[in-house]
C-alpha cells in the first residue's frame, strides 16, 4: 500500500516533460517581450535554449535523487531501498543511510556531551550554594560569640555576683564552633581563651 502511494507521488517528479527548460521569448504586437518555457500562440516566439538530452537525463536523475532523499529523511527505508534498486541508485541510498547514521550518532555524542555539561555545571552549583551556606553559617556563629564575648565583658562582675555557678562552669572548656578550638572563659574578665 505505501509502495504504491509513494509511486503515485513520484511519478510525476520522475516524469521529464520535453519542453521543461526550452525557454522561448515572445513579443506581441505591442513590443512587449516575455518568456516562457512553451512557444506563445498569436505572438512573435523566439527559441532561445532548447533543452539537451544530457541536460533532461541530469534533470530526471537529480529529481529522482531529490525524491529518494525525500524518502529517506521521511523513515521510509523500505520503499527507498526498492526504488533505489529500480533506478539505480542504491549506492547514494547506501551513502545517505549511512550519513543518516553518521549524523544521528554525532547528535547523541552532543546530548550526552550536554547532559554531562549540564550535570558537572549543576553539581558545581550545588557545591557552590553548600560552600556559601557554611560560610553563612560560620559568619553566623562568629557574630553570636563576639556579642556574647561583648556582653560578658561589659556585664562581667554582675555575672559573677548573680550566676556564680555558671561562671563555675564556663571555666571549663568547650568546643567553640565560631573559632574551631576548645575555649573557656576567663575568669577575671569574661573574655574568651581558646587553646
Amino acid at each position: 500500500m505505501h509502495a504504491r502511494l509513494w509511486v503515485l507521488i513520484l511519478l510525476p517528479l520522475m516524469v521529464s516533460t520535453a519542453n521543461g527548460t526550452d525557454i522561448y521569448k515572445c513579443t506581441d504586437r505591442n513590443g512587449t517581450v516575455s518568456y516562457g518555457d512553451a512557444p506563445c500562440p498569436s505572438q512573435k516566439t523566439t527559441l532561445l535554449h532548447k533543452e539537451t538530452v544530457e541536460e533532461a537525463d541530469q534533470a530526471k536523475h537529480e529529481r529522482m535523487i531529490n525524491a529518494l532523499d525525500a524518502m529517506i529523511d521521511g523513515g521510509h527505508l523500505d520503499e527507498a531501498r526498492t526504488f533505489a534498486a529500480a533506478n539505480g541508485a542504491s549506492a547514494h541510498f547506501q551513502e545517505r543511510v549511512q550519513a543518516n547514521v553518521i549524523r544521528e550518532q554525532e547528535q547523541r555524542r552532543q546530548e550526552v556531551a550536554q547532559d554531562a555539561e549540564a550535570r558537572r555545571a549543576n553539581e558545581a552549583a550545588g557545591q557552590a550554594r553548600q560552600q556559601q551556606a557554611i560560610q553563612d553559617q560560620q559568619a553566623r556563629f562568629a557574630q553570636i560569640d563576639a556579642e556574647q564575648e561583648k556582653f560578658r565583658k561589659e556585664h562581667w562582675t554582675e555575672i559573677k555576683q548573680q550566676h556564680p555557678e555558671e561562671v563555675l562552669h564556663d571555666q571549663s572548656p568547650t568546643f567553640n564552633r565560631a573559632r574551631g578550638k576548645w575555649c573557656s572563659v576567663n575568669k577575671d574578665d569574661g573574655s574568651t581563651v581558646c587553646q
